[in-house]
């Protein structure tokens, strides 16, 4: 079957991105110069090295949520957009996991809360590429509100609960705030309910995903020239 497929129809593989991979391996290797620092504490613990992880997890989130998607809504529109969005998405995912898990070396963070964290950054990321594989298959305006949408997300949450003294949990709506939260718990047991959010966080990215493959057509009828 494969073999009478005309040539014309056949998609060829996807190049790895190695330069959005070199980039953020870039954000990662700064963000962590930055939160650790280029030297050792005099007296290293977990009570020591625990802040800093809370900081480079900050950094990472705001790599991942915008740094990724302002790089690719600002580009060429590209032939596959669902597929470049996907291969994006999991190079981002890998890069994390050989970045977080490391961590529990140095704070004091039990499995649980370690992959809370991680299930957590995995569906961040997951929204963030539904949210460009929408986007980058569409001209227009809803690129720039597309990239709104991120920035209000993760800023006007903490904006608002500091400013209107509203409860912990409008400020956890946030990533930023919640992977504070996640990161400061220390050994502490997980409370009841910590999956919750990740589970709507989840359904929310299952329908951006959904709403983003129709959009396949939109960028095969962009690329293509007119018929001959």
């Amino acid at each position: 079957m494969l073999d009478r497929m005309p040539l014309g129809r056949r998609h060829p593989p996807l190049p790895i991105p190695r330069g959005l991979v070199f980039a953020a391996s870039g954000w990662i290797t700064v963000s962590w110069v930055f939160a650790m620092g280029l030297e050792p504490p005099l007296q290293p613990s977990s009570s020591v090295y625990t802040p800093a992880a809370r900081m480079l997890l900050i950094s990472l989130v705001i790599g991942g949520m915008i740094g990724w998607p302002l790089v690719r809504l600002c580009s060429a529109i590209p032939k596959r957009p669902i597929a470049a969005a996907l291969l994006d998405l999991v190079s981002l995912i890998a890069l994390l996991q050989v970045m977080l898990w490391p961590l529990r070396l140095v704070t004091s963070w039990p499995i649980a809360r370690t992959a809370l964290i991680d299930v957590h950054g995995m569906v961040w990321l997951l929204i963030t590429g539904g949210v460009v594989g929408l986007a980058t298959a569409r001209e227009g305006a809803i690129r720039v509100w597309m990239m709104l949408l991120l920035v209000t997300w993760l800023g006007l949450p903490p904006l608002l609960s500091n400013l209107l003294d509203l409860p912990p949990i409008v400020a956890s709506i946030s990533p930023l705030s919640h992977v504070w939260l996640l990161a400061s718990g220390g050994p502490a047991s997980l409370p009841p309910g910590a999956w919750q959010f990740a589970i709507v966080e989840l359904a929310v990215a299952m329908v951006l995903w959904w709403a983003a493959f129709p959009s396949r057509s939109t960028a095969k009828v962009a690329n293509s020239g007119p018929s001959r």
